[in-house]
């Protein structure tokens, strides 16, 4: 089964939007189409932007249900030590994190919508694609 490390955008954007790329790719996640690679660092990130009061106020997010996304997310996906650091990205440093998690888990993909990751378009022989690009990927491995 293909590893992916999803940036935290595409995983926000796909848990409070029923349609849309990023939805497809935690769709695929769910139904056990490909394993999803995470760490602590990306985990905590996840968590923060969730509690952006901007957005627990547009989707009516509780802490309760804050806490059970990230719990599913914790359940259901590979969680890496995040011993390892990166610091391939100077433009966003934060962005390293992923690479780092991709590198750690022996992912396959990383996939985002963030031009600091797509401008590399690999990273140590790991492809770095569009959730578009991940799904139809997804589409061809599946037949």
């Amino acid at each position: 089964m293909l590893r992916a490390v999803v940036d935290t955008n595409i995983i926000v954007s796909g848990t409070i939007s029923s349609s849309g790329s990023p939805y497809e790719v935690l769709e695929a996640w769910r139904l056990r189409k490909f394993t999803l690679i995470t760490s602590p660092l990306i985990t905590k990130e996840v968590e923060r932007v969730f509690n952006y009061p901007k957005i627990k106020e547009a989707y009516r997010l509780d802490t309760k249900t804050i806490k059970a996304i990230l719990a599913r997310l914790n359940k259901y996906s590979v969680l890496t030590q995040g011993k390892l650091k990166v610091t391939e990205i100077k433009e966003d440093p934060p962005d390293n994190m992923f690479l780092a998690c991709a590198k750690e888990g022996a992912a396959d993909f990383i996939v985002t919508g963030d031009d600091h990751l797509l401008d590399l378009r690999s990273f140590q022989g790991i492809p770095i694609v569009t959730p578009r690009h991940f799904l139809e990927i997804l589409k061809e491995r599946m037949g």
